[in-house]
């Protein structure tokens, strides 16, 4: 499955979302709900059931999948109870997967929220996809599979994004040492291979990837190394390509594809 996550396309609601994925020619689609922020202030779809409606009929006419719900992010305030109506709303969409990051340094307690969300997105048949982020308290491959691990919930597994990877001093080698039981599944684009460093990073993750084949990481290793089977969600949020969307749309499932295909995973 190739899921177009909601980050390459911010601006978009979720109607266009659903629109340009189904342009690129993506099996699925990624929404956000929630804003990552400490405040995790609940995007509009949350509480308008109206907007709900039309967007599982469009998922329903376009034949896409809903790949998962985002960005939940484990802060210290983070409630988990708080963030019911987020699921509840995934749930009624069809959503998969509860996307969660970290950012929490006190590692017990970050490992304790963790448990209360899964057991939460179990509730609504969700699994869930934990992810590292290099510029967050949750900075690397090895860290947050300790705390997945120490989380211990069948519903979860890793996230592997390919930029946080190599920002994060990874290689795809070091997927190697992963349980593939714990890798729920992996988030794709490409950048140049040198680093911009420790103050950009952010910065290139969230507005300056590009889309496969365009930069210079090991992108074919990364998909050979993530257990077969395993979906994949495009996550490339760029200035490079115009302001065209549906052409950017199309240009990146043309890219997800061919790289998928130069790397046995069709």
């Amino acid at each position: 499955m190739l899921s177009l996550a909601h980050l390459t396309f911010m601006h978009a609601g979720p109607l266009e979302l659903i629109a340009l994925a189904k342009a690129g020619g993506f099996d699925a689609v990624g929404i956000r709900l929630v804003d990552p922020a400490p405040q995790a202030e609940f995007f509009p779809l949350v509480r308008d059931a109206a907007l709900r409606r039309q967007v599982k009929a469009e998922l329903a006419a376009t034949g896409l999948a809903l790949m998962d719900i985002e960005a939940v992010w484990l802060w210290p305030e983070t409630k988990a109870e708080r963030l019911r109506p987020v699921l509840e709303a995934g749930a009624e969409l069809g959503a998969r997967n509860l996307l969660i990051a970290g950012n929490d340094t006190e590692r017990e307690r970050m490992t304790e929220r963790l448990v209360e969300l899964c057991g939460m997105a179990r509730e609504y048949g969700m699994g869930v996809g934990f992810e590292f982020i290099p510029y967050t308290a949750l900075k690397s491959l090895p860290y947050s599979y300790e705390i997945l691990k120490a989380a211990g919930q069948p519903n979860a597994g890793l996230l592997i994004d390919a930029l946080h990877l190599s920002r994060s001093g990874g290689s795809p080698a070091d997927i190697a040492a992963i349980d593939p039981a714990l890798i729920a599944y992996g988030h794709l684009c490409d950048a140049p291979a040198a680093s911009p460093g420790l103050e950009e990073i952010r910065t290139e993750a969230r507005s300056a990837r590009l889309y496969p084949g365009d930069g210079g990481l090991p992108l074919k290793e990364f998909l050979r190394a993530l257990p077969p089977g395993k979906a994949i969600a495009m996550e490339a949020p760029s200035t490079a390509y115009g302001d065209d969307d549906m052409e950017k749309a199309r240009r990146a499932g043309a890219a997800c594809r061919k790289l998928l295909a130069e790397s046995g995973r069709v």
